[in-house]
């Protein structure tokens, strides 16, 4: 629990305040809490951070590429599944529900957003990131409201700008529609489950 400011006479040592954890010291952040803060348009986590929290400790990222460029959304049989949630990170529990669902409705073992986006698994600087899911209906929004920044950052570490198309939020809107969005447009809208659309995987980190 001690802090220290080191004035950092050698070249080697970053000036600041470090926190002693017991084991370690650690240059802190300007909260004070020795733990690392983000902006949108970072590139970490696993991707490119498209939303913070207040703290800038905990937010959203975004795959680097499209997962699909063409892929359903359901899993070969229409019906209700029930995932309702449109706030931040209710996507994550969005996708479990479609998964589960569909397996009870009809599961033609194609492949379809929802499980793409579950099975993902992407490695940054070593570090293998495997609990992406399909935005919801919000989260989708706020990475077309940030479009610009995200395409900055993912072209510069090797990934693809988002596309002016149609993208699959995991918001359903009934048994044979759900929600998402044209990246031409603010507007939400409702597309048949059964159109191929586009899909860029997101995270939470927290």
């Amino acid at each position: 629990g001690m802090v220290v400011y080191n004035t950092a006479t050698v070249s080697d040592v970053t000036p600041g305040l470090y926190v002693n954890n017991g084991a370690a010291w650690t240059l802190a952040t300007s909260s004070g809490g020795g733990t690392t803060q983000y902006s949108v348009g970072d590139f970490a986590q696993g991707g490119i951070v498209f939303w913070v929290d207040a703290t800038g400790e905990h937010g959203l990222v975004c795959a680097k590429l499209d997962q699909s460029t063409g892929i359903r959304w359901y899993a070969g049989t229409n019906g209700y599944t029930q995932a309702k949630g449109a706030g931040i990170y209710a996507g994550k529990a969005n996708t479990t529900i479609i998964i589960s669902a569909q397996v009870a409705i009809g599961d033609n073992n194609a492949p379809y957003a929802a499980r793409m986006c579950n099975e993902l698994q992407i490695t940054e600087s070593g570090i293998t990131y495997a609990d992406w899911y399909l935005p919801s209906s919000f989260e989708l929004n706020l990475m077309y409201t940030n479009k610009s920044t995200i395409n900055t950052t993912a072209t510069a570490n090797g990934g693809l700008s988002l596309k002016t198309d149609y993208y699959w939020s995991s918001t359903e809107g009934d048994s044979s529609n759900t929600w998402g969005q044209e990246f031409t447009s603010s507007v939400m809208s409702s597309y048949a489950k059964t159109n191929y659309s586009n899909v860029r995987a997101v995270r939470a980190f927290f």
